[in-house]
């Protein structure tokens, strides 16, 4: 069957950069590990069955991967990062949808390894401690646009990006308030801090919790207001 499925309703994207929210020196190695994150060196076999270091992006949703919010699950789907040539707008939005094209992923290289995509094709599901060298996260936009192509190429099925931001927002503004307490505390045991940050989340404030907040988008500047005073004051005592 032909990957080039016919679908005017695929989105594009306007600018490469749209796409990511930090690629390499700018990773931060204390975000929580995030749908559409890019990794680098994991150990995987191909399809003549020789194992080599391999790039992969993360296909699952952060609360599928996490059994109680810290912890990865034993095995995270994630599907194959390979240097592709940089497809261009009709090739983005009207074929090519077993791939989710990363153009311009390592702009700091002239060779072909400045534009990659991920192949749907090529699916691993590898252990949490593989994922080390990060090298790549995606914008909320980015995310988006990788779960629709995932879903679109896995049933045919075209979900607008906003349909999966809305399901996506909370976890997202989650994980970069966890970033945020985790660089601020500046402790050793970054397990410790991300669990600290969790429970200050979901401290019971009133019958709601700033993690049920978090759905809203509204409460989103409220709530890292409060926790920045959180930190200051524990930063003073």
């Amino acid at each position: 069957m032909s990957h080039d499925l016919e679908s005017p309703y695929v989105e594009g994207v306007p600018d490469w950069d749209a796409l990511y929210r930090a690629r390499g020196d700018e990773v931060s190695q204390t975000r929580p590990i995030f749908t559409g994150d890019v990794f680098t060196g994991v150990q995987l076999p191909g399809s003549t069955g020789t194992t080599k270091a391999r790039s992969v992006v993360v296909l699952q949703h952060p609360c599928s991967m996490r059994t109680n919010g810290v912890d990865l699950a034993w095995q995270v789907l994630v599907a194959e990062v390979t240097s592709r040539k940089e497809i261009d707008e009709p090739g983005w939005t009207g074929g090519n949808f077993n791939l989710m094209p990363l153009p311009g992923i390592r702009p700091d290289v002239t060779s072909q390894s400045r534009h990659q995509a991920a192949n749907f094709d090529n699916l691993y599901t590898v252990a949490p401690a593989s994922l080390i060298t990060r090298i790549a996260s995606l914008s909320p936009f980015g995310v988006n646009l990788l779960l629709q192509r995932w879903v679109h190429y896995s049933s045919r099925v075209v979900v607008p990006t906003h349909t999966f931001h809305e399901q996506t927002v909370a976890f997202y503004e989650e994980a970069d308030l966890i970033e945020e307490w985790c660089d601020e505390a500046g402790g050793d045991d970054l397990r410790a801090e991300t669990q600290a940050c969790l429970d200050w989340l979901r401290a019971d404030r009133g019958g709601s919790t700033y993690q049920e907040l978090l759905k809203n988008p509204q409460s989103h500047s409220m709530i890292r207001r409060a926790m920045r005073q959180e930190l200051r004051e524990r930063n003073q005592a």
